[in-house]
């Protein structure tokens, strides 16, 4: 597959994964308010769920900033249950002082990269498995692995505050690079097609898994609404 392709269906797929999220933790939000009055328990269960992707996504920013010798605070792995808040996807957190934009930037992706770099290693794993049979409980094991990262790996808008400086940059280099027609070696185009076509892979099993979840959670909201004469209101 070629290389723009790949690239437009990766886009795609952070795109589409990042919107299940947010429906996934609806869901589970909803379905535990209408069984236990609050969106605790099921804010509770999708931490915990997640939670090894959290300490992943925690640990890059953490170890990031640390090699760019921006000064670390407190790290928590955990949503503020007494904030008040409703949106609980940020399940962690790593205090970072000011930087300028450049090292906000990598200390923001961090995670987004060491995501890609797991589910590249997740992916081959998946695919040794399915080809040499792995045991149920290997392929269960990997497969929850992915969905685990893939979903962690999503970056949340406070990571995101330093991109326009940074967008604006890569479109400026880009715009010379395609001015002077710089192109890859072939090596370097295929290898990138590959690990593309590898990820695409590993993110289109993880949409399917937030897809089941979603699926189960909605329909067991529904069947509480029936019961219960309740329903959980869009804003």
């Amino acid at each position: 597959m070629p290389v723009s392709y790949a690239l437009i269906i990766f886009v795609l797929l952070i795109i589409i994964l990042s919107t299940l999220r947010q429906r996934l933790v609806y869901e589970l939000s909803g379905t535990s308010l209408l069984l236990f009055g609050s969106t605790r328990p099921g804010v509770s269960f999708y931490s915990l769920l997640f939670l090894p992707g959290t300490i992943i996504h925690e640990l890059s920013h953490w170890i990031v900033a640390e090699i760019l010798q921006v000064r670390t605070g407190e790290i928590t792995i955990f949503p503020d249950l007494d904030s008040g808040e409703e949106d609980h996807q940020r399940l962690g957190s790593v205090a970072t002082s000011r930087s300028d934009p450049f090292r906000g930037f990598l200390i923001g992706l961090a995670p987004f990269i060491s995501g890609l770099l797991i589910l590249v290693l997740l992916g081959k794993l998946l695919s040794d498995g399915l080809i040499n049979h792995f045991i149920w409980w290997q392929m269960g094991f990997i497969i929850y692995g992915i969905m685990v990262i893939g979903n962690s790996m999503i970056i949340s808008k406070e990571d995101r505050r330093t991109w326009p400086v940074i967008i604006l940059l890569t479109a400026l280099i880009i715009i010379v690079l395609v001015r002077y027609r710089f192109s890859l070696p072939t090596t370097i185009y295929d290898s990138i097609s590959t690990i593309l076509s590898s990820l695409n892979m590993v993110l289109g099993v993880t949409a399917g898994l937030n897809l089941v979840m979603i699926g189960g959670s909605y329909g067991l909201r529904r069947i509480i609404e029936k019961v219960t004469h309740k329903r959980i209101m869009h804003k």
